[in-house]
């Protein structure tokens, strides 16, 4: 079953990261996949969401920053480690007709953190905002998407990420609604009759 779903994996990735290739997603995906591109979108949209949400959102991004600080080494240092599985750029990988627009890459393979990072963030911003949730998973999907493309991660690391993800921002908003229920608990019990 094991050797199945590698090979299936394999054949994906040679679909997403070969089959598929064009000059136009060579330009844009090693873009996309780099996180210093959403830097300066990430901060302007932050400053857009604080002025138009103010208190909320400063709440909702020091949780979002929380999210990513809880994911990023559970990723890591925890699944990356256990599972061990190599890169599809990696060396000793041998795959030689894989396109690795990012070069090689001998660093551990599933889950893809990109993948888990954004699909936690997706699922908690879902949580606050239930009609964007399209852009939001969207938004994950396509970044999830670029790894495979670029030849970092296999189909199935990407769609670890985001099952890991998801799991990690659900319970990030769930202990979130549970402390914001005991605060309303003490302030109440602390009013005066």
């Amino acid at each position: 079953m094991v050797e199945f779903i590698t090979r299936l994996d394999t054949v994906l990735f040679l679909f997403f990261n070969h089959a598929i290739a064009n000059p136009v997603f060579d330009l844009i995906f090693p873009i996309l996949t780099n996180g210093v591109f959403w830097i300066v979108p990430g901060a302007l949209a932050a400053l857009l969401f604080i002025k138009i949400e103010k208190r909320k959102a400063i709440g909702i991004l020091c949780l979002s920053l929380l999210t990513v600080s809880v994911s990023d080494p559970v990723c890591n240092r925890i699944i990356k480690p256990a599972v061990h599985r190599l890169r599809p750029c990696d060396p000793r990988v041998q795959m030689e007709t894989g396109r690795f627009l990012l070069g090689r890459k001998t660093s551990l393979s599933f889950p893809s953190s990109h993948a888990m990072n954004m699909f936690a963030q997706a699922m908690l911003l879902t949580l606050f905002y239930r009609r964007k949730a399209v852009w939001f998973f969207t938004f994950a999907a396509v970044i999830g998407f670029s790894r495979v493309y670029t030849g970092v991660h296999y189909p199935f690391d990407v769609l670890g990420g985001a099952f890991f993800g998801v799991l990690t921002g659900a319970l990030a908003f769930g202990c979130h609604r549970m402390t914001d229920a005991m605060i309303k608990k003490r302030k109440l019990r602390a009013k005066p009759a």
